[in-house]
């Protein structure tokens, strides 16, 4: 993995890391303020042709929105919800092309 890798506990750069069962994936060291209220909450990175755009909206530490965008124009977004289980599932709000 990258020494910049926002993601901890995904699988390594080869692999794209999102999909229903990703789990919850940590937001280390965020450095914009996608929302607007003063608190960093996003944080971008590149990896394997990939560029990612993750967001930790509600401020626990973990991505709760991610956005791929690869080399090609492809994307997807994916947001997080925590089931009644206690488990985070990913669902894909958004794809295509740019």
């Amino acid at each position: 993995m990258h020494d910049d890798m926002l993601l901890l506990g995904t699988l390594g750069t080869a692999q794209h890391p999102m999909g229903p069962d990703a789990g919850e994936v940590e937001l280390h060291a965020p450095t914009a303020d996608l929302d607007g209220d003063g608190l960093l909450d996003t944080r971008t990175y590149a990896t394997g042709g990939t560029l990612y755009v993750a967001s930790d909206l509600d401020e626990d530490g973990s991505a709760d929105h991610i956005t791929a965008i690869g080399s090609e124009g492809g994307y997807e977004s994916w947001q997080a919800h925590r089931g009644a289980d206690g488990e985070v599932r990913w669902a894909r709000t958004d794809h295509g092309s740019l």
